[in-house]
C-alpha cells in the first residue's frame, strides 16, 4: 500500500471517528437538558473529549434549578362594530401605533392586521374595548421554550463542529482531504445558518403578538317622526283623523256584538 493511500485512510477515519464523537456528544447533551428542565434532576455533563471526569457536587450546598422563563405566541382576533368603517379603521392603526405597534395590512372594508409588542399587548386591548362598541376578543397562546432551547443546542453544537473541521483542515496534506473537509464544512455552515434563522424567527414571534381586528357596520333603528301639518295642511289632517273616526265607529256599529245583560 502506498504512503499517500495509507495517509488518506487514516484521516479518512480519524474524520468519522470525530463526527460519530460529534453525533454522539449532540445527542447526550440534548437529553441531558430535556430531563433538566422537565425532572429538575441534577446532572454533571461529562467530559469526552478531554477524557477528564467532572468535579464531584459539592456536599451541603443544593444547586438551584432555575426553570427557563416562558415563550409565549400571543394571537387575538377582535371583532367590534362602528357606525363608520374607514374612520375607525385609521383610529385603530393609530392607537397601534401609541403603543409601538404598527399595521401589516388593512381594508376599507374594516380588516386590519396589527403587530404589538409583547409588553403593551394587554393594554392596547383594554384601551381598544374602551373605544369601541359590541366587543369582543378570542386570545390564543402557543408555547415555544422547548423548541427555542432546542434549536439554541443544536446551533451550539454545528458551531462547534465548524469550529473542529476548520481545524482539521489546516492539517489537510492532500487535494482529496481537503475537498472533503471542505464538503463537511458547507453542510455545517447550512445548518448553522438554519438554525439561526429559525432562533430569529421564533424571538421575533414571542415579543410581536398578531392582532386581527374586524370592524362590523353598526346596525341602528329607524326612528320615524311625527306627522306636523302645517298651516293650510291642518283641515285636511283633521279631515283624515275624522274620518278615521268615522271608520272605527262604522266597524264597531256593524261588527262589534252588542253585551248581553247578565
Amino acid at each position: 500500500m502506498k504512503p499517500n493511500s495509507i495517509s488518506l485512510f487514516s484521516f479518512s477515519i480519524l474524520l468519522s471517528l470525530f463526527l460519530l464523537h460529534i453525533q454522539c456528544s449532540s445527542t447526550s447533551r440534548s437529553e441531558r437538558e430535556y430531563a433538566s428542565r422537565n425532572s429538575g434532576d441534577e446532572y454533571e455533563e461529562s467530559k469526552v473529549s478531554s477524557g477528564v471526569s467532572s468535579s464531584p457536587k459539592s456536599e451541603g450546598k443544593p444547586q438551584e434549578n432555575k426553570s427557563p422563563k416562558r415563550m409565549m405566541i400571543y394571537t387575538v382576533v377582535v371583532n367590534l362594530q362602528s357606525k363608520e368603517i374607514e374612520p375607525k379603521v385609521l383610529e385603530i392603526i393609530k392607537l397601534a401605533e401609541t403603543f409601538g405597534g404598527y399595521a401589516l395590512q388593512y381594508s376599507s372594508q374594516g380588516t386590519i392586521q396589527l403587530k404589538i409588542p409583547q409588553e403593551n399587548l394587554k393594554n392596547f386591548l383594554s384601551n381598544l374595548k374602551k373605544e369601541s362598541h359590541n366587543y369582543s376578543e378570542d386570545v390564543s397562546a402557543k408555547d415555544v421554550t422547548e423548541d427555542y432551547l432546542d434549536t439554541e443546542i443544536r446551533l451550539e453544537n454545528a458551531q462547534k463542529m465548524r469550529t473542529r473541521l476548520l481545524e482539521i483542515l489546516k492539517t489537510a496534506k492532500t487535494l482529496e482531504e481537503t475537498l472533503k473537509v471542505e464538503a463537511e464544512l458547507n453542510k455545517v455552515s447550512e445548518s448553522i445558518e438554519r438554525w439561526e434563522g429559525k432562533l430569529k424567527y421564533l424571538s421575533q414571534a414571542v415579543q410581536l403578538s398578531t392582532v386581527t381586528v374586524h370592524v362590523r357596520q353598526k346596525w341602528e333603528p329607524v326612528v320615524q317622526k311625527e306627522y306636523q301639518p302645517g298651516p293650510v295642511g291642518y283641515p285636511f289632517y283633521w279631515l283624515y283623523l275624522g274620518l278615521g273616526k268615522v271608520k272605527d265607529g262604522f266597524i264597531w256599529l256593524f261588527i262589534q256584538e252588542v253585551p248581553k245583560e247578565k
